[in-house]
């Protein structure tokens, strides 16, 4: 047997006008901690699919081994009974059923075909076997519909780790998690590395490359580029790797003058739509100033999601008053907000942001039809075209034209659609949830020097981010969050990320 548990050799895989996967070769040792690290499109999720069996054998070119003899995965069940299990990055529970049902769903008779029901007592003491073995703090008997976004994520990997696989893999795991939850995501895995599971690691977080990781190999443009051992890890050489030329700073700066207020809240309540007596928001006042980035932070659940869509008409509000460029606002629904100048790109592109069958010069265009169409009523394939080209050379979105399809596109270049949408509306309030999750380290450049753009043409831009050193480096004032309330407000000049997550842990008694 060789130094691998799983080896990839000269794995091609293409489709039409794309090759996805150009002699990529990938290999992970016994009881190794792997890192897979490149861009967005880089081809990391195509490997990915290949070894899980979604992508069968035949459909590619090249050899996949397992303890050094050749396995032709055909499904992702085969990919089970190999060894091999799979976390994919999307939150993908049964919200019907306990914990240990969904763990154990595809077999709830533990085995007994002539059992008539289900064993709900052997059911729950396999489940408290397999989460103690694995360190996974759960409740069996736990309705998934109360668990957090981090305890559906554990859920995940245990329903994963329940077919005992050689090698795991996880596939964004943390995108979603706040730090505690990374936390304790961290020790599942380093407990698995230490029970000699394989773990091949994929994010585009390089402080969890470094922190985790035990190996890193880098793709780029569907190849391999590098790979590195943890004691020769370089941020800027690996960086350089990924998206192929140096990056003098991850943060450009900004020479913004910053002007009148653009949008200003007094006292914004929303009435929690399923709880009596309890709101979503409380009494929130802000205000976001032309040229000025404001970052409204705070931990997972603080409420800041639930600030910007009502300001973008997907929550009623119960109290308080919008307005822009001071002038009242009613907005009732999404239309009035656009109406008003007001652009949102959502946290949940999947949800809210895209239409997935159509192209990227439909999702891009539809936002501004008056611009697009002759005397209101017929659309302009030409000015369609235009305008659309002009956003998608600007974001850089890698595709091989407009006419590709955005459900075939990777996450980072689906969100880049979603913020050409969002400009294509030519917004006056600019509303980014989240606008660099589940992004490369080199496309994240390239946004947060769009964000520099948009506030120097004079753009109000409203930005909530879970990763303090992003919103730190890019707000010029913020807005602090905790338990639907604002509780404090700091400028640039004062702000620090102790200060912040002082205020951001703050109840009310």
């Amino acid at each position: 047997m060789g130094d691998y548990i799983l080896e990839a050799i000269q794995i091609t895989k293409k489709f039409p006008g794309v090759i996805a996967n150009d002699n990529v070769c990938l290999n992970a040792k016994k009881g190794e901690i792997l890192g897979l690290i490149g861009e967005n499109g880089a081809g990391k999720s195509t490997i990915l699919k290949i070894l899980n069996g979604i992508y069968p054998s035949g459909s590619y070119t090249g050899t996949l081994k397992i303890n050094d003899q050749v396995v032709e995965p055909k499904s992702p069940q085969d990919a089970i009974e190999l060894g091999i299990g799979f976390v994919p990055q999307e939150i993908n529970v049964l919200n019907n059923f306990s914990v240990a049902e969904n763990i154990y769903m595809s077999d709830l008779k533990l085995g007994n075909k002539k059992a008539k029901t289900v064993n709900f007592k052997a059911l729950f003491q396999k489940t408290e076997k397999l989460l103690s073995a694995n360190q996974i703090d759960l409740d069996p008997k736990a309705d998934v519909r109360k668990l957090s976004i981090g305890q559906q994520q554990m859920l995940m990997i245990a329903r994963a780790l329940a077919s005992e696989p050689q090698i795991l893999i996880l596939d964004e795991p943390t995108t979603s998690l706040s730090t505690a939850d990374v936390e304790s995501l961290f020790e599942v895995v380093r407990h698995l590395k230490e029970k000699g599971t394989s773990v091949i690691f994929v994010t585009h977080k390089l402080a969890e490359i470094l922190e985790l990781t035990d190996r890193v190999t880098i793709l780029r443009d569907g190849k391999n580029i590098s790979s590195f051992d943890k004691a020769d890890y370089q941020s800027d050489k690996i960086i350089a790797d990924m998206i192929g030329r140096k990056m003098d700073n991850l943060y450009p700066t900004r020479n913004a003058k910053i002007g009148d207020v653009v949008l200003e809240i007094k006292g914004l309540s929303v009435a929690h739509p399923h709880v009596q007596n309890r709101n979503l928001i409380e009494n929130v006042s802000l205000e976001v100033r032309a040229g000025q980035v404001v970052g409204l932070a705070g931990l997972v659940g603080a409420g800041r999601t639930e600030v910007v869509s009502t300001i973008y008409g997907m929550y009623k509000p119960s109290a308080g008053q919008m307005f822009m460029n001071g002038k009242e606002l009613k907005i009732r629904n999404t239309t009035d907000a656009v109406k008003a100048g007001i652009a949102l790109a959502s946290e949940d592109r999947k949800k809210y942001g895209l239409n997935f069958v159509w192209d990227i010069k439909k999702n891009i265009a539809i936002s501004n039809l008056n611009a697009i169409s002759a005397a209101n009523i017929f659309v302009s394939g030409k000015k369609e075209e235009k305008r659309a080209d002009k956003y998608f050379n600007e974001m850089h979105i890698k595709a091989p034209s407009l006419k590709t399809k955005v459900g075939t596109l990777s996450g980072g270049n689906q969100q880049k659609v979603v913020l050409a949408r969002c400009l294509n509306a030519e917004p006056k309030l600019i509303i980014l949830d989240e606008p660099t999750k589940g992004i490369d380290v080199g496309s994240k450049n390239e946004i947060y020097q769009l964000i520099n753009q948009l506030a120097e043409e004079g753009n109000a831009v409203l930005m909530i981010s879970s990763e303090l050193p992003e919103l730190m480096a890019m707000s010029d004032h913020f807005i602090i969050m905790a338990e639907g309330r604002v509780v404090g407000e700091l400028d640039k000049s004062e702000a620090t990320d102790s200060k912040i997550m002082e205020m951001a842990v703050s109840t009310f008694k």
